[in-house]
């Protein structure tokens, strides 16, 4: 069996040399069969062999691999080869072409004369009765023993990736085609070269090129190159060709900061149209209760100072509000508030202090507090302005928080001290059995917050000394009130519990048992909260 490879490509292309040898080892190193000096080669590169009447090349493990056909052999495995493949190895790509078994009057001609086309290796045992003369390629020009020694010591140079083309191997000139130099019985291996060589192409098509491009990043020659300028010149086209060209980690590089900027535009339209456009529709901030007694004008927004605050009042907020009544009348004033410490904010009815917002507790956030204005500091048929001051700011930026503000009018009974009484102490002993059989009934809890509050309003206007039930019944009303205020956090919590996993039916049904708790507005926020809380789920 014998075989021939043919330069294709580079330095010495059309260069040949022909083996009867089972076995051709190709490297850079003098015991090598072919020794090729370039750095692009390992000293021990690849290997081509016969098994079972057919030829493989195997890649021995070097630094640029070995490729057939463009595809490449795995480090220490093996790829058959047929008539017209190409094998690759670094910068030297041969045509692999089996040639007819030479007779015993060819295998001892002489030798081709120095600097001829051809090197031809012969059998084992016509070499042992000459000189062995070793097949050579790539050696610089003039270079004596010295330096192909040390090129042949020199470290592997890593190459790019190898490109995969179709173009045919160079030949010698005036050589006949290859076709023609095939052995006569070799139709068969002719037919496989002609279907597994690629096809011959002017001008590829761009999704090849694009195919190629992705496997070896930077490999497009010149025509591809001037090709894609003229498809899309200027701009776009050198953009193309960089994108083409680049290496794996540049486009992965590319892609990232393409997706950043994606969401960096996203930010900026949000926060320049829609947040913006939050901002208007929220309207001006408000700055005065309504004029009607109802716990559904209840002023939502926040004030102070601080991060979370819809509206920033670092040293007061002052709501103004009208007061026209025919009896006497005092108001009641419910607020939440967080943020506060020990004696940092004082409210004040037109001037004139009315006491502090208490400090934080564990319950800040759920705790509603109520805060009432004497009949006697509201001025009838003019502005009355209450005043949230906070008395550490300035000069310090001390955080604060009021929300969930409105204004409830109490008209007051025209009774003598000695009824005033009588009416309270009924209404206390009601809140009384009430609260002691709150956990029977859903609505008890209420009923004694406002059994107890009615007592306590009567004996508002009970002249001084005030009897001892008028303390009582604030302190008691004070007591319902918690408890209202735990009920009210934990009925929210479960509703928020239900909106988290999606069980809408189960967190309106929720919202809906609010109600047997606090079945009316007047005096709780809880009712309130739960109309917000349906209409922020959509429920």
């Amino acid at each position: 069996m014998s075989f021939q490879l043919t330069i294709a490509e580079g330095k010495e292309a059309g260069k040949e040399f022909v083996f009867e040898l089972d076995s051709v080892l190709i490297g850079r190193v003098s015991e090598c069969d072919v020794v090729l000096y370039d750095s692009g080669i390992s000293r021990r590169h690849c290997r081509v062999f016969a098994e079972a009447g057919a030829y493989f090349a195997e890649d021995l493990g070097s630094s640029n691999g070995s490729r057939v056909n463009g595809q490449p052999i795995k480090p220490n495995g093996k790829q058959a080869l047929v008539d017209g493949d190409q094998l690759t190895l670094g910068p030297v790509v041969f045509v692999f072409k089996r040639v007819a078994a030479m007779d015993e009057n060819e295998s001892t001609a002489p030798m081709p004369e120095a600097g001829g086309n051809s090197t031809r290796i012969v059998s084992v045992n016509a070499v042992a009765r000459r000189q062995r003369n070793k097949g050579e390629a790539l050696a610089p020009e003039g270079a004596d023993e010295a330096q192909l020694g040390a090129a042949q010591r020199s470290a592997t140079r890593a190459m790019p990736a190898i490109r995969r083309t179709g173009a045919q191997p160079a030949l010698p000139e005036g050589a006949p085609p290859r076709a023609s130099r095939a052995s006569s019985g070799s139709a068969a291996a002719l037919a496989r070269a002609s279907e597994s060589a690629p096809t011959p192409s002017r001008r590829p098509a761009s999704g090849a090129v694009a195919r190629a491009s992705r496997n070896a990043p930077g490999a497009l020659s010149a025509a591809e190159r001037a090709r894609i300028r003229r498809e899309a010149p200027g701009l776009v086209g050198n953009l193309k060709l960089f994108w083409l060209e680049a290496s794996p980690p540049v486009r992965q590089g590319l892609i990232a900061l393409g997706g950043l900027g994606v969401l960096a535009l996203v930010g900026l339209l949000y926060w320049a149209v829609l947040g913006e456009e939050a901002k208007v529709m929220r309207g001006p901030e408000p700055k005065a209760f309504s004029s009607i007694n109802s716990s559904e004008q209840i002023i939502t927004d926040s004030f102070g100072l601080g991060d979370d605050v819809d509206w920033a009042n670092g040293d007061q907020k002052t709501f103004e509000f009208e007061y026209t009544s025919a009896t006497r009348t005092l108001a009641l004033l419910h607020y939440q508030a967080q943020g506060i410490s020990e004696g940092e904010v004082v409210v004040t009815i037109n001037g004139v202090d009315l006491g502090k917002v208490p400090p934080d507790t564990l319950a800040s956030q759920d705790r509603v507090l109520e805060i009432m204005i004497p009949w006697q500091l509201l001025k009838k048929g003019e502005v009355n302005r209450i005043t949230f001051d906070n008395t550490r700011n300035p000069p310090g930026e001390d955080s604060w928080r009021i929300w969930n503000l409105w204004l409830e009018r109490v008209p007051l009974p025209e009774l003598s001290p000695e009824q005033m009484v009588e009416e309270a102490t009924k209404a206390y002993k009601r809140g009384r059995k009430n609260l002691d059989t709150v956990n029977v009934g859903a609505r008890n809890g209420y009923e004694a917050w406002k059994s107890f509050r009615e007592a306590w309003l009567l004996l508002e206007v009970h002249p001084e000394p005030r009897p001892d039930l008028y303390y009582e019944a604030q302190e008691r009303m004070r007591e319902a009130q918690t408890l209202l205020d735990r009920v009210c956090s934990k009925l929210m919590l479960e509703v928020e519990r239900y909106a988290n996993q999606s069980n809408w039916e189960a967190a309106s049904a929720t919202l809906d048992h609010t109600r047997d708790y606090f079945p009316e507005k007047t005096g709780q926020i809880c009712a309130q909260k739960a109309e917000m809380k349906r209409e922020e789920l959509g429920l």
